[in-house]
Protein backbone atom coordinates (compact mmCIF):
# COMPACT_ATOMS: atom_id res chain seq x y z
CA UNK A 1 0.00 0.00 0.00
CA UNK A 2 0.97 3.78 -1.00
CA UNK A 3 0.99 6.52 1.39
CA UNK A 4 -1.65 8.13 -0.82
CA UNK A 5 -3.62 5.07 -0.26
CA UNK A 6 -3.76 5.23 3.75
CA UNK A 7 -7.73 5.02 4.97
CA UNK A 8 -9.14 8.56 5.96
CA UNK A 9 -9.26 7.27 9.53
CA UNK A 10 -5.75 6.22 9.54
CA UNK A 11 -3.83 9.26 8.05
CA UNK A 12 -6.50 11.44 10.57
CA UNK A 13 -5.41 9.62 13.72
CA UNK A 14 -1.55 9.47 12.60
CA UNK A 15 -1.91 13.43 11.75
CA UNK A 16 -3.15 13.91 15.43
CA UNK A 17 -0.50 11.91 16.85
CA UNK A 18 2.48 13.27 14.83
CA UNK A 19 1.43 16.65 15.36
CA UNK A 20 1.42 16.60 18.88
CA UNK A 21 4.86 18.58 20.06
CA UNK A 22 5.78 18.88 16.14
CA UNK A 23 6.90 14.75 15.91
CA UNK A 24 6.40 14.97 12.38
CA UNK A 25 9.65 17.46 12.60
CA UNK A 26 11.36 14.90 13.66
CA UNK A 27 10.37 11.88 11.46
CA UNK A 28 10.89 14.39 8.71
CA UNK A 29 14.10 15.63 9.73
CA UNK A 30 15.71 12.86 11.37
CA UNK A 31 14.33 10.15 9.60
CA UNK A 32 13.39 11.17 6.28
CA UNK A 33 16.05 13.46 5.70
CA UNK A 34 14.48 16.19 4.64
CA UNK A 35 16.65 19.62 5.31
CA UNK A 36 15.63 22.18 7.66
CA UNK A 37 14.90 24.22 4.89
CA UNK A 38 12.28 22.20 3.52
CA UNK A 39 11.02 21.33 7.12
CA UNK A 40 10.28 24.90 7.27
CA UNK A 41 8.39 25.20 3.73
CA UNK A 42 6.57 21.81 4.66
CA UNK A 43 5.14 23.93 7.95
CA UNK A 44 5.15 27.34 5.97
CA UNK A 45 3.19 25.50 3.60
CA UNK A 46 0.57 23.56 5.88
CA UNK A 47 0.27 27.05 7.84
CA UNK A 48 -1.29 29.07 4.85
CA UNK A 49 -3.46 26.17 3.88
CA UNK A 50 -4.86 25.70 7.72
CA UNK A 51 -4.09 21.88 7.02
CA UNK A 52 -1.65 19.46 9.28
CA UNK A 53 1.63 19.54 8.51
CA UNK A 54 1.75 15.97 8.98
CA UNK A 55 -0.45 16.12 6.11
CA UNK A 56 1.76 17.86 3.99
CA UNK A 57 4.52 16.07 4.84
CA UNK A 58 2.65 12.76 4.01
CA UNK A 59 1.39 14.22 0.51
CA UNK A 60 5.09 16.05 -0.49
CA UNK A 61 6.33 12.51 0.61
CA UNK A 62 3.60 10.17 -0.91
CA UNK A 63 3.83 12.07 -4.36
CA UNK A 64 7.49 9.98 -4.14
CA UNK A 65 5.92 6.91 -4.45
CA UNK A 66 6.68 5.63 -0.97
CA UNK A 67 4.91 2.80 0.87
CA UNK A 68 3.02 2.16 3.82
CA UNK A 69 5.42 -0.11 5.08
CA UNK A 70 8.62 2.30 4.67
CA UNK A 71 6.71 4.90 7.01
CA UNK A 72 5.93 1.80 9.94
CA UNK A 73 10.02 1.53 9.88
CA UNK A 74 10.89 4.95 9.97
CA UNK A 75 8.13 5.17 13.04
CA UNK A 76 9.60 1.91 14.73
CA UNK A 77 13.38 3.55 14.22
CA UNK A 78 11.65 7.15 16.06
CA UNK A 79 10.12 4.25 18.56
CA UNK A 80 6.36 5.93 18.73
CA UNK A 81 4.40 3.62 19.60
CA UNK A 82 1.01 5.29 19.36
CA UNK A 83 1.63 5.62 15.61
CA UNK A 84 2.37 2.11 15.23
CA UNK A 85 -0.55 1.30 16.76
CA UNK A 86 -2.17 3.19 14.14
CA UNK A 87 -0.38 1.56 11.37
CA UNK A 88 -1.05 -1.75 12.52
CA UNK A 89 -4.05 -2.65 10.27
CA UNK A 90 -2.62 -1.89 7.08
CA UNK A 91 0.70 -3.68 7.33
CA UNK A 92 1.69 -7.28 6.65
CA UNK A 93 1.69 -9.40 9.55
CA UNK A 94 5.67 -9.63 9.48
CA UNK A 95 5.66 -5.80 10.70
CA UNK A 96 3.94 -6.50 13.85
CA UNK A 97 6.85 -8.56 15.49
CA UNK A 98 9.03 -4.99 15.27
CA UNK A 99 5.59 -3.69 17.21
CA UNK A 100 6.01 -6.27 19.65
CA UNK A 101 9.68 -5.78 20.20
CA UNK A 102 8.71 -1.92 21.32
CA UNK A 103 5.72 -3.16 23.32
CA UNK A 104 7.94 -5.88 25.40
CA UNK A 105 10.79 -2.88 25.85
CA UNK A 106 8.80 0.26 26.87
CA UNK A 107 4.86 0.09 26.87
CA UNK A 108 4.72 3.69 25.42
CA UNK A 109 6.24 6.45 24.91
CA UNK A 110 7.70 8.54 27.19
CA UNK A 111 9.24 11.67 25.54
CA UNK A 112 7.87 15.40 26.38
CA UNK A 113 9.74 16.94 23.93
CA UNK A 114 10.84 16.78 20.76
CA UNK A 115 14.11 18.89 20.01
CA UNK A 116 15.01 19.37 16.82
CA UNK A 117 18.40 20.78 15.24
CA UNK A 118 19.66 22.02 12.09
CA UNK A 119 22.38 19.36 11.54
CA UNK A 120 20.32 16.65 12.38
CA UNK A 121 18.34 17.44 9.12
CA UNK A 122 21.77 17.10 7.26
CA UNK A 123 22.91 14.26 5.79
CA UNK A 124 26.95 14.23 5.69
CA UNK A 125 26.79 12.95 2.18
CA UNK A 126 24.82 15.09 0.90
CA UNK A 127 26.59 17.80 -1.39
CA UNK A 128 23.81 20.30 -2.52
CA UNK A 129 20.80 21.29 -1.45
CA UNK A 130 19.57 17.94 -3.27
CA UNK A 131 16.76 16.24 -0.74
CA UNK A 132 18.58 12.88 -0.33
CA UNK A 133 15.72 12.18 1.68
CA UNK A 134 12.98 11.54 -0.90
CA UNK A 135 15.11 8.09 -1.92
CA UNK A 136 12.80 5.49 -1.15
CA UNK A 137 14.12 3.48 2.01
CA UNK A 138 14.28 0.10 -0.53
CA UNK A 139 16.75 1.81 -2.08
CA UNK A 140 19.10 3.05 0.07
CA UNK A 141 18.78 -0.34 1.68
CA UNK A 142 19.81 -1.76 -1.46
CA UNK A 143 23.01 0.86 -1.85
CA UNK A 144 24.33 -0.38 1.37
CA UNK A 145 23.89 -4.07 0.05
CA UNK A 146 20.86 -5.06 1.82
CA UNK A 147 19.03 -7.61 -0.16
CA UNK A 148 15.53 -7.18 -0.58
CA UNK A 149 12.58 -9.44 -1.83
CA UNK A 150 11.99 -9.36 -5.55
CA UNK A 151 8.98 -7.31 -6.98
CA UNK A 152 7.05 -9.96 -7.59
CA UNK A 153 6.36 -10.57 -4.22
CA UNK A 154 5.53 -7.42 -3.67
CA UNK A 155 3.01 -6.98 -6.96
CA UNK A 156 1.61 -10.25 -4.67
CA UNK A 157 0.31 -8.04 -2.38
CA UNK A 158 2.72 -9.26 0.11
CA UNK A 159 4.85 -6.68 1.67
CA UNK A 160 8.32 -7.10 2.40
CA UNK A 161 9.67 -8.89 5.83
CA UNK A 162 11.36 -6.43 8.43
CA UNK A 163 14.23 -8.74 8.42
CA UNK A 164 15.92 -7.49 5.48
CA UNK A 165 17.31 -4.51 8.19
CA UNK A 166 19.87 -7.05 9.11
CA UNK A 167 20.52 -9.16 5.73
CA UNK A 168 23.51 -8.41 4.26
CA UNK A 169 22.92 -11.31 1.36
CA UNK A 170 23.27 -9.41 -2.21
CA UNK A 171 24.57 -10.50 -5.63
CA UNK A 172 26.51 -8.07 -7.24
CA UNK A 173 27.90 -8.10 -11.01
CA UNK A 174 31.38 -7.36 -11.17
CA UNK A 175 32.42 -4.42 -13.70
CA UNK A 176 34.50 -6.61 -16.08
CA UNK A 177 31.35 -8.40 -17.14
CA UNK A 178 29.50 -7.13 -21.05
CA UNK A 179 27.28 -4.61 -21.50
CA UNK A 180 24.24 -7.15 -20.93
CA UNK A 181 25.55 -8.58 -18.07
CA UNK A 182 26.01 -4.55 -16.74
CA UNK A 183 22.25 -4.15 -17.41
CA UNK A 184 20.78 -6.89 -15.87
CA UNK A 185 22.95 -5.93 -12.93
CA UNK A 186 21.68 -2.03 -13.14
CA UNK A 187 18.13 -3.42 -13.40
CA UNK A 188 18.53 -5.93 -10.76
CA UNK A 189 19.68 -3.01 -8.01
CA UNK A 190 16.79 -0.59 -8.99
CA UNK A 191 13.61 -2.76 -10.03
CA UNK A 192 12.67 -3.93 -6.66
CA UNK A 193 11.77 -0.17 -5.34
CA UNK A 194 10.00 0.18 -8.35
CA UNK A 195 6.37 -1.22 -9.28
CA UNK A 196 6.00 -3.44 -11.59
CA UNK A 197 2.45 -2.96 -13.44
CA UNK A 198 0.63 -5.08 -15.89
CA UNK A 199 0.81 -4.33 -19.54
CA UNK A 200 -2.85 -4.85 -19.82
CA UNK A 201 -3.90 -3.05 -17.03
CA UNK A 202 -2.12 0.02 -18.04
CA UNK A 203 -4.08 -0.82 -21.60
CA UNK A 204 -7.34 -0.47 -19.75
CA UNK A 205 -5.83 2.69 -17.59
CA UNK A 206 -5.87 4.41 -20.86
CA UNK A 207 -9.06 3.50 -22.36
CA UNK A 208 -6.95 1.14 -25.24
CA UNK A 209 -4.22 3.74 -26.10
CA UNK A 210 -7.20 5.88 -27.14
CA UNK A 211 -6.34 8.79 -29.23
CA UNK A 212 -8.25 10.92 -27.26
CA UNK A 213 -5.67 10.40 -24.09
CA UNK A 214 -2.57 11.05 -26.45
CA UNK A 215 -0.55 13.67 -24.82
CA UNK A 216 2.67 13.59 -26.90
CA UNK A 217 4.98 11.97 -29.18
CA UNK A 218 8.95 11.81 -28.86
CA UNK A 219 11.87 9.82 -30.08
CA UNK A 220 11.46 6.70 -27.62
CA UNK A 221 7.49 6.69 -28.57
CA UNK A 222 4.48 8.17 -27.07
CA UNK A 223 2.83 9.36 -24.10
CA UNK A 224 -0.89 9.13 -23.19
CA UNK A 225 -3.00 10.18 -19.94
CA UNK A 226 -4.05 7.26 -17.68
CA UNK A 227 -6.44 6.71 -15.12
CA UNK A 228 -4.38 3.78 -12.43
CA UNK A 229 -5.55 3.27 -9.20
CA UNK A 230 -7.52 6.64 -8.50
CA UNK A 231 -4.18 8.26 -10.10
CA UNK A 232 -3.71 10.47 -12.69
CA UNK A 233 -0.64 9.62 -14.36
CA UNK A 234 0.85 9.36 -17.52
CA UNK A 235 1.76 6.52 -19.25
CA UNK A 236 5.33 6.03 -21.84
CA UNK A 237 4.89 3.47 -24.23
CA UNK A 238 8.13 2.87 -25.88
CA UNK A 239 8.80 2.33 -29.03
CA UNK A 240 10.20 -1.43 -29.71
CA UNK A 241 13.52 -0.68 -30.76
CA UNK A 242 16.76 -1.03 -29.56
CA UNK A 243 16.97 1.63 -27.37
CA UNK A 244 13.91 0.48 -25.37
CA UNK A 245 15.71 -1.00 -22.71
CA UNK A 246 18.29 1.52 -22.52
CA UNK A 247 15.34 4.29 -21.85
CA UNK A 248 14.03 1.68 -19.53
CA UNK A 249 17.49 1.35 -17.48
CA UNK A 250 18.04 4.81 -17.41
CA UNK A 251 14.72 5.20 -15.91
CA UNK A 252 14.78 3.11 -13.56
CA UNK A 253 18.56 4.04 -12.43
CA UNK A 254 17.51 7.34 -12.24
CA UNK A 255 14.59 6.57 -9.59
CA UNK A 256 17.08 6.05 -6.75
CA UNK A 257 17.69 9.28 -7.11
CA UNK A 258 14.52 10.94 -5.43
CA UNK A 259 14.27 15.00 -5.33
CA UNK A 260 11.08 17.10 -5.13
CA UNK A 261 12.82 18.81 -8.81
CA UNK A 262 13.14 15.14 -10.81
CA UNK A 263 9.45 13.75 -11.87
CA UNK A 264 9.02 10.43 -9.94
CA UNK A 265 8.68 6.90 -11.69
CA UNK A 266 5.50 5.53 -10.27
CA UNK A 267 6.04 2.21 -12.00
CA UNK A 268 7.25 -0.30 -15.30
CA UNK A 269 5.73 -2.77 -16.89
CA UNK A 270 7.65 -4.90 -19.00
CA UNK A 271 6.36 -8.65 -20.92
CA UNK A 272 3.80 -6.80 -23.07
CA UNK A 273 4.43 -5.89 -26.66
CA UNK A 274 5.74 -2.61 -25.56
CA UNK A 275 7.37 -1.81 -22.30
CA UNK A 276 6.25 1.40 -20.61
CA UNK A 277 6.97 3.66 -17.96
CA UNK A 278 4.37 5.27 -15.55
CA UNK A 279 4.85 8.82 -14.26
CA UNK A 280 2.59 11.41 -12.48
CA UNK A 281 1.08 13.71 -14.29
CA UNK A 282 1.71 16.94 -14.11
CA UNK A 283 -1.85 19.18 -14.59
CA UNK A 284 0.26 22.36 -15.13
CA UNK A 285 1.38 21.16 -18.04
CA UNK A 286 5.11 21.91 -19.09
CA UNK A 287 6.78 24.99 -19.21
CA UNK A 288 7.33 25.11 -23.41
CA UNK A 289 3.65 24.98 -23.45
CA UNK A 290 2.93 27.80 -20.78
CA UNK A 291 5.86 30.37 -22.55
CA UNK A 292 4.09 30.03 -25.85
CA UNK A 293 0.79 30.33 -24.62
CA UNK A 294 -0.65 26.64 -25.73
CA UNK A 295 -2.77 26.07 -22.69
CA UNK A 296 -5.65 27.67 -20.65
CA UNK A 297 -3.35 28.70 -18.29
CA UNK A 298 -2.48 32.36 -17.38
CA UNK A 299 0.79 33.97 -18.59
CA UNK A 300 3.50 33.47 -15.77
CA UNK A 301 4.41 35.84 -13.59
CA UNK A 302 8.28 36.94 -13.18
CA UNK A 303 7.85 35.28 -9.51
CA UNK A 304 6.37 32.03 -10.81
CA UNK A 305 8.77 32.10 -13.41
CA UNK A 306 11.66 32.73 -10.72
CA UNK A 307 10.54 29.36 -8.74
CA UNK A 308 10.86 27.74 -12.01
CA UNK A 309 14.19 28.08 -13.52
CA UNK A 310 15.15 28.05 -9.32
CA UNK A 311 13.46 24.26 -8.87
CA UNK A 312 15.28 23.38 -12.38
CA UNK A 313 18.59 24.93 -10.98
CA UNK A 314 18.09 22.89 -7.45
CA UNK A 315 17.51 19.71 -9.09
CA UNK A 316 20.59 19.84 -11.63
CA UNK A 317 22.60 21.10 -8.85
CA UNK A 318 21.87 17.68 -6.94
CA UNK A 319 22.08 15.67 -10.61
CA UNK A 320 25.30 16.91 -11.30
CA UNK A 321 26.81 16.58 -7.24
CA UNK A 322 24.95 13.79 -5.56
CA UNK A 323 27.41 11.20 -5.56
CA UNK A 324 31.24 11.14 -7.42
CA UNK A 325 30.24 10.58 -10.82
CA UNK A 326 27.89 13.15 -12.11
CA UNK A 327 24.37 12.21 -13.59
CA UNK A 328 23.71 14.57 -17.19
CA UNK A 329 20.76 14.98 -18.31
CA UNK A 330 21.67 15.42 -21.57
CA UNK A 331 18.01 16.90 -22.97
CA UNK A 332 17.53 20.09 -21.24
CA UNK A 333 14.85 22.44 -22.50
CA UNK A 334 11.65 23.92 -21.77
CA UNK A 335 9.35 20.47 -23.15
CA UNK A 336 11.06 18.55 -20.44
CA UNK A 337 10.24 20.80 -17.58
CA UNK A 338 7.18 19.89 -16.32
CA UNK A 339 5.23 21.57 -13.94
CA UNK A 340 2.28 20.50 -11.20
CA UNK A 341 -0.72 22.74 -10.11
CA UNK A 342 1.35 24.60 -7.95
CA UNK A 343 4.18 25.48 -10.59
CA UNK A 344 6.43 23.04 -8.95
CA UNK A 345 8.50 22.15 -11.87
CA UNK A 346 10.39 18.92 -12.39
CA UNK A 347 12.75 17.71 -14.94
CA UNK A 348 11.29 15.03 -17.36
CA UNK A 349 12.28 12.67 -19.92
CA UNK A 350 15.67 11.20 -19.06
CA UNK A 351 15.84 8.48 -21.65
CA UNK A 352 19.50 10.58 -22.67
CA UNK A 353 21.22 10.51 -19.52
CA UNK A 354 23.91 9.76 -18.97
CA UNK A 355 27.14 9.04 -16.38
CA UNK A 356 29.53 12.61 -16.50
CA UNK A 357 32.99 11.98 -15.84
CA UNK A 358 34.72 10.73 -12.63
CA UNK A 359 37.20 12.26 -10.27
CA UNK A 360 38.47 15.92 -9.89
CA UNK A 361 41.13 14.84 -12.81
CA UNK A 362 38.46 14.28 -15.50
CA UNK A 363 36.59 17.01 -16.66
CA UNK A 364 34.89 15.68 -19.64
CA UNK A 365 34.15 11.88 -20.91
CA UNK A 366 33.98 11.45 -25.05
CA UNK A 367 30.80 9.93 -26.40
CA UNK A 368 30.36 7.95 -29.43
CA UNK A 369 26.74 9.70 -30.69
CA UNK A 370 25.58 12.66 -29.78
CA UNK A 371 22.27 12.91 -28.35
CA UNK A 372 19.81 15.89 -27.68
CA UNK A 373 17.94 19.04 -28.93
CA UNK A 374 20.66 20.86 -31.12
CA UNK A 375 19.50 24.67 -30.06
CA UNK A 376 20.08 23.68 -26.48
CA UNK A 377 23.71 21.58 -26.84
CA UNK A 378 27.06 23.72 -26.79
CA UNK A 379 29.50 23.11 -29.75
CA UNK A 380 31.83 21.21 -27.48
CA UNK A 381 29.41 18.50 -27.70
CA UNK A 382 27.83 18.78 -31.38
CA UNK A 383 31.29 19.20 -32.71
CA UNK A 384 34.08 17.25 -30.45
CA UNK A 385 31.53 15.19 -28.68
CA UNK A 386 33.02 16.53 -25.26
CA UNK A 387 29.98 15.31 -22.44
CA UNK A 388 30.43 17.34 -19.43
CA UNK A 389 28.07 19.20 -16.99
CA UNK A 390 28.51 21.91 -18.69
CA UNK A 391 26.13 20.57 -21.41
CA UNK A 392 23.13 20.82 -18.94
CA UNK A 393 24.35 24.46 -17.48
CA UNK A 394 24.52 25.47 -21.52
CA UNK A 395 21.31 24.04 -21.98
CA UNK A 396 20.31 25.49 -18.91
CA UNK A 397 21.45 29.29 -20.16
CA UNK A 398 19.14 28.80 -22.92
CA UNK A 399 15.85 28.19 -21.35
CA UNK A 400 16.56 30.76 -19.14
CA UNK A 401 16.80 32.80 -22.06
CA UNK A 402 13.28 31.81 -23.35
CA UNK A 403 12.17 32.37 -19.61
CA UNK A 404 13.18 36.06 -19.95
CA UNK A 405 12.21 36.54 -23.62
CA UNK A 406 9.54 34.15 -24.50
CA UNK A 407 11.41 33.82 -27.98
CA UNK A 408 12.60 30.52 -29.41
CA UNK A 409 15.63 28.78 -29.02
CA UNK A 410 15.62 28.51 -33.10
CA UNK A 411 13.87 30.92 -35.94
CA UNK A 412 15.08 31.10 -39.39
CA UNK A 413 13.64 34.33 -39.62
CA UNK A 414 16.13 35.81 -37.27
CA UNK A 415 19.51 36.91 -38.56
CA UNK A 416 21.04 34.51 -36.77
CA UNK A 417 18.82 31.65 -36.23
CA UNK A 418 20.45 30.11 -32.65
CA UNK A 419 18.77 32.07 -29.35
CA UNK A 420 21.84 31.55 -27.52
CA UNK A 421 24.01 33.13 -30.13
CA UNK A 422 21.72 35.95 -31.38
CA UNK A 423 21.05 37.26 -27.42
CA UNK A 424 25.07 37.43 -27.56
CA UNK A 425 24.87 38.83 -30.86
CA UNK A 426 22.53 41.68 -29.10
CA UNK A 427 24.13 42.40 -25.68
CA UNK A 428 27.97 42.79 -27.53
CA UNK A 429 25.71 45.48 -29.87
CA UNK A 430 25.36 47.15 -26.20
CA UNK A 431 21.29 46.69 -26.55
CA UNK A 432 19.68 47.10 -23.19
CA UNK A 433 18.33 43.27 -22.51
CA UNK A 434 15.32 44.68 -20.76
CA UNK A 435 13.58 45.61 -23.97
CA UNK A 436 13.12 42.02 -24.80
CA UNK A 437 11.48 41.19 -22.19
CA UNK A 438 8.88 38.96 -22.88
CA UNK A 439 5.52 40.91 -24.56
CA UNK A 440 2.97 39.55 -21.93
CA UNK A 441 4.91 41.49 -19.39
CA UNK A 442 6.77 44.06 -20.75
CA UNK A 443 4.72 47.46 -20.46
CA UNK A 444 2.17 46.12 -18.06
CA UNK A 445 1.55 45.93 -14.01
CA UNK A 446 3.60 42.76 -14.28
CA UNK A 447 6.44 43.68 -16.11
CA UNK A 448 10.07 44.23 -14.16
CA UNK A 449 13.05 45.17 -16.09
CA UNK A 450 15.90 43.99 -13.82
CA UNK A 451 14.22 40.42 -13.30
CA UNK A 452 14.70 40.17 -17.45
CA UNK A 453 17.95 41.99 -17.07
CA UNK A 454 19.03 39.78 -14.65
CA UNK A 455 17.87 36.51 -16.15
CA UNK A 456 19.56 37.17 -19.34
CA UNK A 457 22.97 37.81 -17.66
CA UNK A 458 22.09 34.19 -16.19
CA UNK A 459 21.87 32.63 -19.53
CA UNK A 460 24.69 34.91 -21.39
CA UNK A 461 26.70 33.33 -18.70
CA UNK A 462 25.45 29.79 -18.80
CA UNK A 463 26.17 29.53 -22.97
CA UNK A 464 29.43 30.91 -22.80
CA UNK A 465 31.23 29.46 -26.02
CA UNK A 466 33.96 27.99 -24.22
CA UNK A 467 32.89 25.30 -21.54
CA UNK A 468 35.69 26.38 -18.78
CA UNK A 469 34.08 30.12 -18.96
CA UNK A 470 30.62 28.66 -17.65
CA UNK A 471 29.48 28.54 -14.42
CA UNK A 472 28.86 25.32 -12.21
CA UNK A 473 24.63 24.65 -11.69
CA UNK A 474 25.75 24.80 -7.92
CA UNK A 475 27.02 28.68 -8.85
CA UNK A 476 23.55 29.67 -10.62
CA UNK A 477 21.58 28.28 -7.88
CA UNK A 478 23.35 30.09 -5.20
CA UNK A 479 23.23 32.97 -7.85
CA UNK A 480 19.75 32.92 -8.28
CA UNK A 481 19.17 32.35 -4.05
CA UNK A 482 20.56 36.09 -3.80
CA UNK A 483 18.39 37.71 -6.01
CA UNK A 484 15.40 39.95 -5.17
CA UNK A 485 12.21 38.77 -6.70
CA UNK A 486 9.02 41.08 -7.00
CA UNK A 487 6.06 40.41 -4.97
CA UNK A 488 3.92 41.65 -7.72
CA UNK A 489 0.61 39.79 -8.08
CA UNK A 490 0.00 36.96 -10.40
CA UNK A 491 -2.23 37.24 -13.56
CA UNK A 492 -5.38 36.37 -13.14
Amino acid sequence: MYIYELPFEINKELCRLLDIEDYWKELAGNWMQYSAFEVNDIEQTARRQAISPTNQLFTRWGQLNHRVEELFILLYKMKHMPALICLKPVVNSDFHKLLSKHINSNSARERKTAVIHDSSYKKSSQKSDGNFGSIPLPVMLIEKGVHLPTTSRIQNGNSPSPNYETSTDISKTSSTQGEKGNEDDEIMRNVSAVPRISYEELKEATGNWSDSNLLGRGGFGQVFKGEWKHLTVAVKRLRDNNDRNKELIREMCLNQYRHDNILPLYGYSLGGPEACLVYQLMAGGSLEQRLRGKTHHPPLSWSQRYNIVHGVARGLTFLHTMAGTPLIHGDIKPANILLDTCLMPRIGDFGLARKGPYGDERSDVKVSKVYGTKPYLPDEYLRARSLSPAVDVFSYGVVMLEVATALPAIDKARPEHLLSMYMHQLYNQGLDMATLEDPVLRGSVHASPAMCRAFVAIGLHCTKFLRQQRPTMLDVYKKLKEMEVPNNNNFT
